[in-house]
C-alpha cells in the first residue's frame, strides 16, 4: 500500500479524513466501496500519524477477509479502542506510540518563536517579556512536548500565576510554593491578562507551524469590570506641584540633565519615556518655522512601539521658556556623540533603563506609590490625553500628538500625518 498521507482527504471545514478503497477481492465480506474515518484534526502532521494507525488496522482486516474470516470494520479507529473484538477476529496489533521527538518540547519551540519574532522586528524588551512568560509557564507546568499543553495545563498556569507576587522572574530560583506563601501582594488582573496575551500569541505561532492543534490559552483572560482609562491614573495639579517643586528644579539641570528635562518633556509632549531617552540632537528640528521634536526610528538604536508612533510634535512654549532649545544648542556645541542625553543603552530596556529606575525612586520618595492609584512616568501621557479630552479636542488631533492611530480607513490609509502648524495650537492648550 501507499504511504499513510495518500489516504488523506479534507472536509469543507478543513478536518482531515482517512479514506481507502476496499479491494474487489474482499467486497463480499466488506460490502463497501470505501472505508472512511474522521481523524478529528486540522493539523496535517497529526492527521498523517493517525492515518498510519488506521492503515495498519486496515491491512490486518483486509488480510483476514482474504483468508475468508469475518471482519468488523466498525473497530477501525486511530484511537485505542477498548471494545473487545469478535471471536472471529484476529486482534490487530496497535501501532507503536509516536515518539515524543515528533513533537518538540516547549523550550525548543520558544527559541524558534523568538527567532521568528526578531525577523519581524520585535524589540528586545518585548522579546524578553515574552520569553519570561513562557519560561514561567515551564516553571509551573514543566517543559513538555508542546502538543501535551491542553486546557488542563492552561488552567493550572492560571490558578498558580494569580497567586504569585509581582516580578516573579526577578526573584531568582526561589521555589514557586515559597513565593506564594511569602507573597504580600499578588499580580493584578491586568498583569495576568498580559501573560495570557503573550502565551496566546506564542501558541498561535505553534498552531500555525503545526506543532499542536489548538491554542490552550484562547479565552483564558480574566474579565475586568473597569474601564480601560482607569488602569493608570493621571497626575493631578497638586501632584504636578510636588513633582516640579523638588530640588532638581531648584538647581536646574545639575549633573544629570535627564532628571530635569524628562518630566518636563513628558508633561508637555505626552511622549513615552523610551521615546524621549533615545532622542538625538538632530531629532530636534524646525519645520515650516516651527520648532519640533521628531519621534522616529532614524537609527538602529531607536525603536518605536508601533508604526503610528512616528510623529512630529511642536515644542511647547513652556519648554522654550525653561531653556530647552538652549540646552540643545549647548549639547551641539560640545559635540557630544549626537544624543540629547548622556545615557547608556541597555540591551533589553534601551536608553530608558537608568532614567526609569531613577523616576521610580523619585516617585516613591514623593509618596505616589501605594493605594489604588497607579502613577508612574506613563501617567504624564495619561495626563496630557485627559487634559486635552476635557477641553474638547478632537481624538484625531490628540492621536497626532501621542502617536495613536485613530479613526477609520479615511484617516489611517489616505490621510497623512498632521503638519506642525496644525498641532502647534493643540500643544499650547497643555497648560497646568
Amino acid at each position: 500500500m501507499a504511504r499513510p498521507s495518500a489516504y488523506l482527504q479534507t472536509s469543507k471545514h478543513s478536518v482531515f479524513y482517512f479514506r481507502i478503497r476496499v479491494p474487489d477481492t474482499v467486497r463480499q465480506l466488506i460490502p463497501q466501496t470505501y472505508l472512511r474515518r474522521s481523524l478529528q484534526t486540522k493539523c496535517r502532521r497529526q492527521a498523517i500519524v493517525r492515518s498510519a494507525l488506521i492503515l495498519d488496522q486496515v491491512q490486518s482486516l483486509f488480510s483476514q477477509a482474504e483468508g475468508g474470516k469475518g471482519v468488523d470494520v466498525s473497530v477501525l479507529s486511530w484511537k485505542r479502542s477498548e471494545r473487545p473484538l469478535n471471536q472471529s477476529q484476529t486482534p490487530v496489533q496497535a501501532a507503536p506510540a509516536v515518539p515524543e521527538k515528533s513533537s518538540p518540547k516547549l523550550s525548543t519551540v520558544l527559541q524558534q518563536y523568538l527567532k521568528a519574532q526578531r525577523l519581524d522586528g520585535v524589540g528586545e524588551k518585548t522579546l524578553g517579556d515574552k520569553k519570561s512568560i513562557v519560561e514561567l509557564l515551564i516553571r509551573i507546568v514543566g517543559d513538555l512536548p508542546i502538543h501535551r499543553y491542553q486546557r488542563q495545563q492552561a488552567q493550572k498556569f492560571k490558578e498558580t500565576a494569580l497567586q504569585l507576587p509581582p516580578r516573579v522572574n526577578q526573584k531568582g530560583k526561589v521555589p514557586l510554593e515559597q513565593l506564594i506563601a511569602d507573597a504580600e501582594t499578588t499580580i493584578s488582573t491586568t498583569t495576568f491578562n498580559n501573560y495570557v496575551k503573550y502565551l496566546t500569541a506564542f501558541f498561535g505561532y505553534a498552531v500555525q507551524e503545526e506543532y499542536c492543534e489548538k491554542n490552550p490559552f484562547d479565552g483564558m483572560k480574566v474579565k475586568q469590570r473597569v474601564k480601560a482609562s482607569e488602569g493608570r491614573c493621571r497626575f493631578t495639579e497638586d501632584d504636578l506641584k510636588r513633582l516640579f517643586a523638588a530640588d532638581v528644579y531648584a538647581r536646574r539641570d545639575g549633573d544629570k540633565p535627564y532628571q530635569y528635562w524628562l518630566p518636563l518633556l513628558g508633561l508637555y509632549t505626552g511622549a513615552r519615556m523610551n521615546e524621549l531617552c533615545q532622542l538625538y540632537l538632530d531629532d530636534v528640528v524646525t519645520i515650516n518655522g516651527i520648532d519640533c521634536i521628531y519621534f522616529r526610528e532614524g537609527r538602529d538604536d531607536q525603536k518605536l512601539k508601533t508604526p503610528t508612533s512616528e510623529r512630529v510634535v511642536p515644542i511647547h512654549s513652556k519648554l522654550k521658556e525653561a531653556g530647552f532649545l538652549q540646552y540643545v544648542e549647548q549639547r551641539r556645541e560640545l559635540g557630544e556623540d549626537g544624543m540629547l542625553f548622556d545615557l547608556v543603552r541597555h540591551k533589553r530596556h534601551g536608553y530608558a533603563a537608568t532614567p526609569s529606575k531613577w523616576f521610580a525612586r523619585y516617585r516613591d520618595k514623593l509618596g505616589f506609590k501605594g493605594g489604588d492609584e497607579k502613577k508612574d512616568f506613563h501617567s504624564f501621557r495619561h495626563t496630557v490625553a485627559d487634559h486635552l479630552k476635557q477641553l474638547g479636542v478632537a481624538e484625531s488631533l490628540i492621536g497626532g500628538i501621542l502617536g495613536h492611530q485613530t479613526g477609520g480607513i479615511t484617516f489611517s490609509r489616505y490621510g497623512k500625518d498632521f503638519k506642525p502648524e496644525v498641532l502647534v495650537s493643540v500643544v499650547e492648550l497643555i497648560t497646568f
